[in-house]
Formats: structure tokens, C-alpha cells, sequence
């Protein structure tokens, strides 16, 4: 078998695909990410969590020594922290497979958390959310999870510079017990892609830390908020900052859970209307009018909903109607009331296909792509038998009909699921652009 997958007594989880070169790519999935921050003192501890798991362990006791350990092997080490997870990433070649999981298990279970270390780390946690706060796409992401997932823990930032100025910001009783209840081994899994062997994989992980029996009673981390359609005037949002010159767009729409099927011709649509040179939102706005260099189209899903997202950046002066061209934001407008009303070609609908072939083709060459895929699969969606990542376009999008885009168009793309928000200096009043 290519896959295989294993749960350890202690209730670790293992998924297993076996890669052609010697390059093994390890990623450790924590279901504990933003929405299990509950409570206002606990807002940003995941993401803190993440950096302090770097700073020291009783056996590597300073940050110098862990990244000297993959520095010399060559290894790429790196993490993130997501709404629903935390992820810890290595790839490294095959011979030092074993070597990285151990000090990866060690920087997982047993890092120290000194307070000198932690006292420093909180100003590079505020650098690196200030570097966030200047990119007009945080702001837009921001709003639209305010707006889209209202009511849910799902509205609020991963991070942000508010979270770490309040009298409540971080105290490290409620970090280190929030990292004691949820870094535990039934709570987290296992994702490799790896020449080596599925048994030498288990034996590796058998003599390192991954083996630490629960530190207390297991606990559901699995938040679900079922996203309920509200129309009101947030519909529409305008954020003002100096210095951004470019105005940049987002229209977004509320959609479906990960699991929901849904997902497949929602990806499909995305890269119909802005996936490509040839999509219609590209070639509408840059190779037609030349108003814009960027825009393109996103989907997000998560355990409780999802969105669609059209995103384009212009001059403030292309935004609304001019004599000399017909604005950005009627172009748009123009191609939502298009696919609406008339849906999408059989030409459209082949293109997509042969392009989405493709690049699931090509992706594969990227061992971390499969690592990624079965991680959130099998790791993060309830152990459901996962299908390999060379047999997507066969299993979820060959059999997609334009009938089926046309369902999901109809259903997702209405008023009470939209937000539109503008970020940039000069952005337009609210009343211009809901007439």
C-alpha cells in the first residue's frame, strides 16, 4: 500500500506515504488553533505557544541549539498556527529522518518555557504582528472572517497587535496550562512522506517523546459553529489606511464546511473566474480594460464553514465609472450578475478541468503537498479513509458537470452570504458603492 496509517496506544496518530526520492517531509498536526482560545486572557496563546516551542528544551536548552541541529543537516524547520491547528514542519533528507523526529517530538513535549525567553518572545510576537497589520490583505481577511463568520470563534484573528497590549495579554499560568491541556498525544498526528519504510517510520516514533502517555483526561477539541446567513448592513465594509495608495477589493461570499461536498465545483469556480491568465476576471479586468495587475480567487473551508473570495487591488481613480473606462468595481459586479444568470460554458468547464489535471500532476513533484493533504485528511477530519492525492482529480472533479457548478452558483453566491470591503487611503464612501 502507498498510504498506510497507525494509532499508537497512547493515541498518536500516523499517516504514511511512501515517497520515490530521499527526501522525507514531517508534519506534526495539534488540533489547537485560534478558535479554542475561548476567553479573552487567552486570545493568542496558540500562536505563542508555537514560537516558545523553538526557544528550548531540557536537552537542547537555548533556540541556538535546536536550529544548529537542523542547520547542520541541512533540514528546513519552520511552523504555523491556523484557526483549527498548529502545524510543525521538517523536511530533511532520509538518513536524518529519525534524528528530526526525535528533536521535534522533544521541542513538542518538552520545552521549558523560561521566562526570560518568554519575556523576549512576546516583542518578536508583537514585530511580527505589526509587520501583519501592514498588509492590506490582513485587514481584508480580518473583516471577512468578522463578517462571514459571525457569532463563531471563527471571526476572531489568529494574532494580532491588540491581543498582546491588554492587562489580560498572555500570562504565562493560563499559557502554560492551556499548552499542558491541548499539546498531548491523542490530540495530535503524525503526516510523512518519506523513502523510508512505514515500519522504520513506527520504530522511530516508538523511541522518541511522541510516546508520552496523556498528560490529563482526553478532551473534544473539535469546535463546530454551523454558520448561519444573516443580511444586515455589514454587508458592505470600507477600511482607511494612510500610506496604501493602491485600492484593494474583496468580495466574498459565505459557504460550506470542509467535509461538505460542495467544496470540489466551489474550486472548479475559483478558477474559472480568477485562477488563470485566461479566467475571467483576468481577462476581463488586465488584458481587456488594463485597470488592474493582481486579482485572483480564493476558497477557505474549515470544520464549521467556508468562504469564497474575489480579490483585485487598482488605482483609487479605476474604482467607480469613469468616461474612459467602466470602473473595477461595475466590471465585478458585471461578472457575479453574468455567472449568476447564465452559469458557466461546456468550453469553461473543460478548460478548468484539464487545468486542475494538471496542476494536481504537477503538485506531486512537492513532497509537502502530499504531506499537507493527508495530514488535514486523516489528522484533522476524523480519521476518514483518506484518498491519495494522484487519484483527486478522479475521485472529486472529473465526474463535476456544469449543471453541478450551476447548483452552487445559484446557492452560495446571494445577498445575505456577501460582504464587500474596501482597504486603501482613498477608499470610496459607503453609499457610493451600495449604489
Amino acid at each position: 500500500m502507498n498510504i498506510q496509517t497507525h494509532k499508537f496506544d497512547n493515541g498518536f496518530s500516523l499517516i504514511h506515504e511512501k515517497n520515490e526520492n530521499p527526501i522525507t517531509a514531517i508534519f506534526v498536526y495539534i488540533r489547537f488553533g485560534s478558535i479554542h482560545e475561548t476567553e479573552p486572557q487567552q486570545k493568542g496563546i496558540a500562536h505563542f505557544i508555537e514560537h516558545m516551542c523553538f526557544k528550548g528544551t531540557k536537552k537542547k536548552p537555548s533556540a541556538i541549539d535546536i536550529a544548529q541541529t537542523y542547520d547542520e543537516i541541512g533540514a528546513y524547520i519552520n511552523a504555523e498556527t491556523a484557526k483549527q491547528y498548529t502545524c510543525y514542519k521538517v523536511k530533511c533528507i532520509d538518513k536524518y529522518a529519525t534524528q528530526s523526529i526525535q528533536v521535534l517530538a522533544d521541542m513538542i513535549f518538552h520545552s521549558i518555557f523560561k521566562k526570560k525567553d518568554m519575556d523576549l518572545e512576546r516583542n518578536v510576537v508583537i514585530e511580527e504582528n505589526i509587520k501583519h497589520a501592514e498588509l492590506p490583505t490582513t485587514h481584508l481577511e480580518e473583516a471577512i472572517y468578522a463578517t462571514l463568520y459571525k457569532g463563531t470563534p471563527y471571526s476572531s484573528p489568529i494574532d494580532t497587535i491588540k491581543y498582546h497590549l491588554s492587562d489580560n495579554s498572555l500570562k504565562s499560568v493560563e499559557i502554560l496550562r492551556m499548552y499542558r491541556q491541548f499539546y498531548q498525544p491523542h490530540n495530535m498526528g503524525m503526516s510523512i512522506v518519506s523513502n523510508l519504510s512505514f515500519d522504520s517510520i513506527k520504530r522511530a516514533i516508538h523511541q522518541s517523546p511522541f510516546m508520552t502517555q496523556p498528560r490529563c483526561s482526553q478532551q473534544n477539541t473539535k469546535i463546530e459553529y454551523p454558520l448561519i446567513p444573516t443580511y444586515n448592513d455589514e454587508w458592505c465594509k470600507t477600511i482607511v489606511k494612510k500610506g496604501i495608495q493602491a485600492t484593494h477589493i474583496s468580495i466574498a461570499f459565505r459557504t460550506c464546511p470542509y467535509t461538505n461536498p460542495d467544496m470540489y465545483p466551489l474550486f472548479l469556480l475559483k478558477n474559472i473566474l480568477g485562477g488563470y491568465m485566461s479566467s475571467r476576471i483576468f481577462a476581463l479586468l488586465r488584458e481587456k480594460y488594463g485597470l488592474t495587475y493582481t486579482s485572483h480567487c480564493s476558497t477557505k473551508h474549515h470544520s464549521s464553514g467556508g468562504h469564497f473570495d474575489i480579490y483585485t487591488m487598482c488605482n483609487a481613480n479605476s474604482m467607480m465609472k469613469h468616461k474612459d473606462h467602466p470602473g473595477v468595481l461595475h466590471l465585478l459586479i458585471q461578472v457575479l450578475n453574468d455567472i449568476v444568470k447564465k452559469g458557466i460554458t461546456q468550453k469553461e468547464l473543460n478548460e478548468v478541468k484539464g487545468n486542475i489535471q494538471g496542476h494536481l500532476v504537477l503538485n506531486m513533484e512537492h513532497t509537502e503537498t502530499k504531506c499537507v493533504h493527508n495530514g488535514v485528511e486523516y489528522i484533522l477530519y476524523d480519521n476518514r479513509t483518506v484518498v491519495p492525492y494522484k487519484d483527486l482529480y478522479k475521485k472529486h472533479y472529473e465526474h463535476i458537470t456544469k449543471k453541478d457548478i450551476h447548483e452552487i452558483i445559484r446557492k452560495y453566491f446571494r445577498p445575505e452570504n456577501m460582504l464587500v470591503c474596501f482597504v486603501g487611503e482613498n477608499v470610496p464612501k459607503i453609499s457610493i458603492i451600495k449604489s
